[in-house]
């Protein structure tokens, strides 16, 4: 019973302290995250003009990509300035675990979902086209 009071003492602790290890890590990891939302933001504006399926799957990538790492800046801000409760250790393990989310769920996107749909969009397309090449007008009516 000690042990499970240890722990969430040690991730409900208000105040952890300014000791904190891992600032550095942190703050690239924050700087990884916005150089990777201005770089999916460009090539989305380059692709979304010519691949509906990746537009349609990864519109809002950039945007998720720029508040996770807005959401580690606060917190490590919160954290060096010591301010109660903002600074606890729990909302770094769930930001962390909400990246990680992130993450998982883009790859799996990327690797299943959207060659599928882009196939089906190509496929569509093709079925599309040869629709107009059959397509003959009426003549026009003599009044």
């Amino acid at each position: 019973m000690e042990f499970i009071k240890s722990i969430a003492q040690y991730l409900f602790s208000r105040n952890p302290g300014v000791q904190f290890k891992f600032y550095i890590p942190l703050i690239i990891l924050i700087g990884l995250l916005f150089l990777c939302a201005i770089a999916f933001s460009v090539i989305y504006k380059n692709k979304k003009k010519t691949d509906f399926a990746f537009k349609h799957y990864f519109k809002k990538t950039a945007g998720r990509l720029f508040w996770i790492g807005f959401l580690f800046l606060f917190l490590v801000l919160v954290r060096y300035e010591n301010i109660p409760y903002f600074s606890m250790r729990i909302f770094m393990y769930l930001s962390l675990l909400l990246l990680v989310y992130f993450i998982y769920k883009t790859a799996k996107t990327f690797i299943k979902d959207y060659p599928r749909e882009k196939q089906n969009v190509q496929s569509r397309i093709g079925v599309n086209e040869h629709k107009e090449l059959q397509y003959l007008p009426n003549k026009k009516k003599r009044h």
